[in-house]
């Protein structure tokens, strides 16, 4: 048997479209051996391992984005960050006026697992150890932490510690951590939501758009490097165009950009595995 390791990466909102290749597994009749995710592909990817089937994790995320009680996905006025919503819980102390633990206990509830073992598929989420500048990869224990460490974004979620870590978003570290699977598998498949194109502005961005636009060119930067070094079997750009990394109301329009990806994709996994 062919062994297929699939790596989610970092994007935020753009991260949605991950869901539509997890739906190309789904109508191929096949399963990844492994999946590795960072920040939002921890998120989705912990979901999929868990024996969630793609097209329920659509459904979930649309139930969850688009009610009509999801003010925080989408910012029309710098106020709007602060409103309040069902996931977030504000943590004004140092590292994030986020704390993150609402909505990664809401995902436990939904998932009905809490560990690496319950898992059915074997899964590696990537965070970021902040003082030893490195990637951390969890790959047993406690899911739900890792999780939470794994979308850590600098400044907007507090940072987890952990076994005397400070653990921080993966995307500062690994992005697209195809190559911590390469070993465990005969190919690689890599999905990359990072953006290489800031949204522009006919005035300077209030202080959120810069945060998450100075991490999305980060995320690339560390991405493009890597390609350099060590490529995966199927690398998949999806270049998400006018989604910014909180628009996650733009959850349709992700999917229309990745449709014609994801019908591509099919086709040559399923050619590649004859």
């Amino acid at each position: 048997m062919i062994k297929i390791g699939l790596a989610l990466g970092a994007g935020g909102a753009r991260g949605l479209s991950h869901i539509c290749f997890l739906e190309a597994f789904d109508e191929l009749g096949i399963k990844p051996y492994v999946i590795a995710g960072s920040s939002i592909g921890a998120i989705i990817g912990s979901a999929y391992a868990a024996g969630v089937p793609a097209i329920q994790i659509k459904q979930n995320v649309e139930e969850i984005i688009l009610s009509k009680d999801a003010k925080f996905w989408e910012f029309r006025k710098r106020s709007d960050i602060l409103k309040a919503m069902n996931f977030i819980d504000p943590h004004f102390s140092t590292g994030g006026f986020i704390k993150g633990e609402k909505f990664v206990n809401f995902m436990g509830q939904r998932l009905g697992v809490s560990t690496f073992e319950e898992l059915k598929i074997p899964l590696k989420v990537i965070a970021t150890d902040f003082v030893n500048n490195q990637a951390v990869i969890f790959d047993k224990g406690d899911l739900l932490t890792a999780i939470r460490a794994s979308y850590a974004i600098p400044g907007l979620f507090a940072p987890v510690e952990f076994e005397g870590k400070i653990l921080m978003d993966a995307g500062m570290s690994n992005p697209l951590p195809y190559d911590v699977i390469a070993d465990d598998c005969d190919i690689t498949v890599a999905v990359d939501v990072t953006s290489n194109k800031a949204k522009q502005f006919a005035e300077t961005p209030p202080v959120y758009e810069l945060l998450f636009a100075s991490f999305s060119l980060m995320q690339r930067s560390i991405v493009s490097e890597k390609l350099k070094r060590i490529k995966p079997d199927f690398y998949i750009d999806t270049d998400i165009k006018e989604v910014r990394v909180h628009e996650f109301k733009k959850v349709k329009e992700i999917y229309k950009q990745t449709k014609h990806l994801k019908e591509k994709f099919k086709r040559d996994l399923e050619k590649a595995l004859k």
